[in-house]
C-alpha cells in the first residue's frame, strides 16, 4: 500500500492500538492527547516482508509510536510498539535479546553467556549453553516420531496419545 507522503506536516505521535487486523497488517490507533482520536487503519512496519518474512501481532492496547501525515489520523504508520511505566521491560538487560509470550513461554539468547533457550508454557525447556544441550520435559520427549514439520514449523499430522 503506498503512502502519501506529499504532506506539509510530518508528526510524531504515541497512543495505543484501539483495533487490529491480522490479515491485512493495518491497525487502529487512538491518541489519548488528542481528544482519543481514532486513526484511520496504518500500516504496522515489520522488519522484513519480501524474502525473509516477519509476522508479529498486535494486541489492543499496545503502546505505539506513529508517523503521521496531515492531520494524524488519515494516513501514517505504526513504527513500533514502546515499553513505557505500566509495561517494563520483561528482563532489562542489554546482553539478552527475549521474546515473552503471554502465556508465559519465551525464547532468549544471552550473547554473553552464550545461553540459548525456549520454554513453553508447561515448564519443558532446551538450553543450549557451554556445549551442552539440555533438555527438560513436562510430559514425554518423542525423538525422531516420524512426523514432518511444515515451513511454519508447526508438526502436520502429530497425534499425542
Amino acid at each position: 500500500m503506498p503512502i502519501d507522503n506529499t504532506f506539509e506536516f510530518i508528526t510524531l505521535r504515541d497512543g495505543h492500538v484501539s483495533s487490529y487486523d491480522p490479515t491485512t497488517h493495518m491497525a487502529r490507533v487512538v491518541f489519548e492527547d488528542h481528544d482519543d482520536l481514532v486513526s484511520h487503519p496504518f500500516p504496522v512496519l515489520l522488519p522484513n516482508t519480501l524474502k525473509n518474512k516477519d509476522e508479529i501481532h498486535l494486541d489492543p492496547g499496545e503502546h505505539v509510536m506513529c508517523l503521521c501525515f496531515g492531520n494524524g489520523i488519515e494516513s501514517g504508520a505504526v513504527l513500533g510498539c514502546v515499553y513505557d511505566e505500566k509495561n517494563p521491560p520483561p528482563v532489562g538487560n542489554q546482553d539478552r535479546r527475549v521474546t515473552v509470550f503471554d502465556d508465559d513461554c519465551h525464547i532468549f539468547y544471552d550473547r554473553a553467556e552464550h545461553i540459548f533457550q525456549i520454554k513453553d508454557s508447561y515448564g519443558s525447556f532446551i538450553k543450549m549453553k557451554d556445549g551442552d544441550i539440555i533438555i527438560q520435559s513436562a510430559r514425554d520427549v518423542h525423538v525422531n516420531p516420524g512426523w514432518e514439520a511444515d515451513e511454519l514449523g508447526q508438526n502436520q499430522g502429530a497425534k499425542f496419545e
